[in-house]
This record gives structure tokens, sequence and C-alpha cells, in this order.
């Protein structure tokens, strides 16, 4: 008589021992890849990035421009178009709440803080970059990742312009926040400027406008 054998199932033991070491695989996975990390570290790319457009941006317009140069957007006078003030001049591109006493110290004062993206004296960044011979190089100002909103809020760009000795010069300035960026490659602390918790670019020879 010939008999056929009946496959044999998985055991509920060999079942959880399964699922535990997938679940331990997933795990490592995750902790591997971080995700929170991962989004992190874009945002900060294009924070990178777009203070580097600006800042070309701004080079092309004072080499090129064939008008009176304006770097804040107020009616040109003794100082070129760029207020100057014996304390900090801020515009930020947030309508959040920012403590400035305490993040860039108590002289700081603040112009305009707001996120309208318009190129020339009425957004954010109020350079004249509109007037650059053939057009700016960026069509709208670029906002950070998380648009600078809330109350206290820590991310956000900031610009700062002044002349000295009739040369002009000017900061960008943004907090970064992953850790491949301020602690891996410290590029906040390796580029030059005077604020080790935030990435600057500009002409500024100390970047400490």
């Amino acid at each position: 008589m010939h008999t056929t054998s009946r496959p044999r199932g998985f055991t509920l033991i060999e079942l959880i021992v399964t699922i535990a070491i997938v679940a331990i695989l997933v795990t490592v996975l995750v902790v591997a890849i971080n995700p929170a990390e991962q989004l992190s570290r874009s945002r900060d790319s294009k924070r990178i990035s777009d203070l580097d457009a600006l800042k070309t941006a701004l080079n092309l317009y004072l080499a090129q421009a064939t008008t009176t140069i304006n770097l804040s957007g107020n009616t040109p006078s003794a100082n070129s178009g760029c207020i100057f003030q014996a304390s900090s001049t801020l515009y930020l591109n947030t309508t959040g709440a920012v403590a400035t006493s305490t993040v860039f110290g108590a002289s700081t004062t603040i112009v305009r803080s707001t996120t309208t993206q318009a190129v020339g004296s009425t957004g954010w960044m109020p350079a004249r970059i509109d007037q650059t011979p053939g057009g700016a190089t960026v069509s709208v100002l670029p906002l950070d990742p998380t648009n600078g909103l809330g109350s206290g809020t820590t991310y956000f760009y900031y610009y700062l312009c002044d002349i000295t000795g009739g040369v002009r010069n000017f900061e960008l300035g943004a907090t970064l926040e992953s850790t491949y960026f301020t602690s891996d490659l410290d590029l906040d602390g390796t580029d030059g400027g005077n604020e080790s918790g935030r990435y600057e670019v500009g002409t500024d020879p100390a970047l400490n406008l």
C-alpha cells in the first residue's frame, strides 16, 4: 500500500522565532537609515543651495549694476542704499517671533521679518537684484524649508548688508539641523563666519556683519 505524507507546517515556536528575527532586522535597518536624519539632511542641502544661489545673484548684481547700487531697498543716500547702524541690522524670511537678544545678541535690530518672496525692494531680502542687467539669476526669493513659521522659530534665512570705506558687503545665513552637516562636515563651524551655529556666506571678510 502506497501512502503520501502531508507537508508539515511551521510550528508556533518557528513562527515566533522568524517574526522576532524579521523585527530585529527591520529595527537595525531603520536605525541605520535614520529617516529623521535623512529628512534633516535634505532640508540642509536645500538651505545650502538656496544661500549659494542668493550669493551668486548678489555678486552678479554688484558686478554689473549700472544704476545706483541699492542693497537694502531704501532710497539710496550717503550709505549707497545699505542701512548702516552701529548695531546689526537683520532681514529675515520668517513671520515667527525671533528672540534676537538671545539668538543674535542684544544689539540686533530686525528691519524686516516677512515671507514675501518678491525679488526687489519688497521681498524679505530687499537688495535690488531685480535691477541686474539681463535680470536677476533667481526669479523668487527662496524660503527656509520650514518656512520659518512659529513662535521663537529657529530655522530661517537672514540677510545683512553694510558699506565701509566705500566697499559694499553682504552676508546671508541659515541654521542647519542635520548631524551630517553640523557635526560630520562641521559646515557651520568652518565657513569662516563668526556664528558657529549658523551657515554663513557672503562678501564680508570675516562674515561678522
